[in-house]
């Protein structure tokens, strides 16, 4: 069931009128019989990997209260992640008889959850929840069951525990995100999908040019794409009167790659360092453990995403990349002192953007194509010798299928998307829209349903973390 279709819409409302029409004791009934039917309409084989993991990891809890154990919370963490490897890796393994083998929707999602809760309880930062109707409204939460956000349990079981009473002010923050990411999903995300065809087929085919702006247009629709979910998501939870943080923050607008990082997928980000980076030693043991703990962290990142070859390249990348940014950082800082550009100065904006977007978008290249032996004969095109022109220009674009009027279009929501994040790169879209007059936010609401209305996608697509 996709956030932006008739049947979540109803779902949503029902839940949405319940909510608040039932007294607070039995909300948490509510949510648990919404996350029910909500995970069943993926299939049968969704909901049991849910009640099941969800079982083992409120037993392996209560334990690890009573007693921390090292074997409980490996059994617990084992119990997450085999599945899950299973159904990424026996397919490729075992061609002949997994072929068709797919992970549970959102497996990874409350998979990560659950190591993330009993890794807290285990280190004695917070007790294990009591009530497994609770436990099991957080773990599996609707809105967050299929792609995230990877909200701990110290987050939202309070707010189960005791909900708030209705707040307007949320409720229309609620309903601006919903309109917000209405439009980055229709007009955005779905739209630059349309026009990857140098990524999906023969390179050859192809302009260097033409694949290039593939690459970035990747970068700008996986971004649009994910970010869309995740203010659909938080969204819907703040009509439920639940805060929930920010997911990503104006990523392309990140000086480096470790900002990059602190910025995009942050409930994805913080896991990875809080149970990984950190408990391999982190920046704390010196540099041959900075080292390796980096590029763990970030070979687990690519490990999770996929089996293919690409996003491994992609994880030790990024790694290599933060490695260098923090080794040549006291240089970097000395040739701008000496150009006398300050911290925050505009060229040195620009300059860092610029060269965090190459960068991450050259990641982007192998984590889009898989493949190494594509990703050669990508790059092979790309440094084909051509005449640069403004008629190779319109060809290499009309190759990829753009028009005038999809350019312009795409041109001009793009920059707005650009205006707000820029707006918002500090402490986030909910933030700012919050700030904002009130006439103004209706009209930002309006104009995303008018342009998702006459000038979005004519399909909308899965999320694209939705196979994750």
């Amino acid at each position: 069931m996709e956030f932006l279709s008739f049947s979540f819409a109803g779902f949503g409302a029902l839940v949405f009128a319940g909510w608040w029409i039932l007294p607070a004791k039995a909300r948490p009934w509510l949510l648990a019989a919404a996350n029910l039917l909500f995970a069943g309409m993926f299939g049968s084989r969704t909901l049991v990997c849910l009640l099941l993991l969800c079982l083992a990891g409120y037993l392996c809890g209560r334990l690890l209260e009573k007693r921390p154990s090292r074997f409980v919370l490996w059994a617990g963490i084992l119990v997450c992640l085999v599945p899950l490897a299973a159904c990424k890796y026996l397919p490729l393994a075992v061609p002949s008889l997994f072929a068709e083998l797919a992970a549970p929707v959102g497996l990874s999602f409350y998979g990560f959850k659950t190591i993330a809760c009993l890794a807290d309880v285990y280190r004695g930062k917070r007790p294990a929840e009591r009530s497994l109707l609770l436990y099991f409204a957080w773990l599996g939460f609707f809105a967050q069951l299929t792609s995230g956000p990877i909200q701990r349990s110290e987050e939202l079981l309070p707010q189960l525990k005791a909900p708030a009473r209705f707040d307007r002010t949320l409720a229309y923050t609620g309903c601006v995100r919903l309109c917000w990411g209405l439009f980055l999903k229709r007009c955005l995300a779905d739209q630059f999908a349309l026009y990857q065809g140098a990524l999906a087929y023969k390179p050859e085919q192809y302009y260097g040019l033409a694949i290039v702006w593939s690459v970035f247009g990747y970068g700008l629709y996986l971004y649009f794409d994910f970010a869309s979910y995740s203010q659909l998501s938080i969204g819907v939870a703040n009509l439920l009167g639940l805060r929930v943080q920010e997911n990503f923050l104006s990523p392309y607008f990140s000086r480096s790659v470790g900002e990059f990082w602190r910025r995009w997928h942050i409930s994805l980000s913080s896991f990875l360092r809080d149970y990984i980076y950190i408990p391999l030693g982190g920046s704390r043991r010196g540099t041959k453990v900075l080292i390796l703990a980096t590029m763990a962290t970030f070979l687990a990142s690519g490990v999770w995403h996929g089996a293919a070859a690409g996003f491994l390249v992609w994880g030790a990348l990024h790694g290599i990349w933060l490695l260098i940014g923090r080794a040549t950082r006291p240089a970097r800082q000395q040739a701008w002192a000496r150009l006398k550009q300050g911290e925050n100065s505009p060229l040195r904006c620009v300059v860092g953007c610029a060269v965090t977007f190459l960068l991450v978008n050259t990641g982007w290249l192998f984590f889009a194509v898989g493949s190494l032996k594509k990703v050669c004969r990508l790059v092979g095109s790309i440094l084909q010798p051509v005449s640069v022109n403004l008629q190779f220009l319109k060809e290499s674009l009309t190759q990829l299928g753009y028009t005038p009027a999809i350019l312009i279009q795409l041109g001009v929501f793009t920059l707005l998307a650009a205006a707000v994040d820029w707006l918002a790169r500090n402490d986030g879209f909910g933030a700012w829209q919050a700030r904002q007059k009130p006439w103004l936010r209706v009209a930002l609401c309006y104009l995303c349903v008018f342009a998702a209305l006459f000038f979005g996608a004519a399909q909308s697509l899965p999320n694209v973390y939705f196979a994750f």
